[in-house]
């Protein structure tokens, strides 16, 4: 079994150790926040998550590598001040692509408060929507209010569970 923590919850997957993140996340504990998007390929970005502090493709890690890691998904950003500044800038397009470029901002912003232009850039996912430009803001706006605030650029990690839940692929 892969044991992690997914959302500051500790987790054991009884599932193949070769089964990609991706489906770990939205099959067996059904967050479904994250998305696929290039067919399991890590060329969209689409499914990015947060692991040990670093943006990773979902699609090409496999749970079996990540024993130990600490994983954070969108749904473990709720009341980030990035999500906040994303409604703020009314930067929310179709929601596809947002759970992946929310992650790989969050750990950008975790990274360097004041990520240069450059790093923007290469953030991996792009949206279909045309909202680029107010992304890019959002970002701005969440890393102002982190600074003026002297906020961490991540939530707080939740209390630690004292045995982990399993999760399995539903059948």
């Amino acid at each position: 079994m892969a044991r992690m923590r997914v959302n500051g919850q500790a987790l054991e997957f009884a599932l193949d150790p070769a089964t990609p993140l991706l489906w770990a996340l939205r099959d067996a504990a059904n967050l479904t926040g994250t998305k696929q998007g290039c067919g399991g390929t890590g060329q969209c970005g689409t499914c990015t998550v947060i692991v040990d502090g670093g943006a990773v493709q979902s699609c090409a890690v496999t749970i079996g590598s990540l024993e130990g890691a600490d994983v954070t998904t969108v749904e473990g950003l709720a009341g980030h001040p990035l999500t906040l500044a994303l409604v703020a800038e009314d930067a929310i397009g179709c929601g596809f692509c947002l759970p992946g470029f929310v992650c790989a901002a969050a750990a950008l912003l975790q990274q360097n408060a004041r990520p240069a232009a450059e790093q923007l850039d290469a953030l991996p996912t792009r949206c279909a929507c045309g909202l680029q430009p107010r992304l890019r803001r959002a970002i701005g706006r969440a890393a102002s209010t982190m600074a003026a605030s002297g906020q961490p650029s991540q939530p707080p990690e939740p209390a630690p569970q004292t045995s982990p839940e399993i999760v399995t692929r539903p059948r």
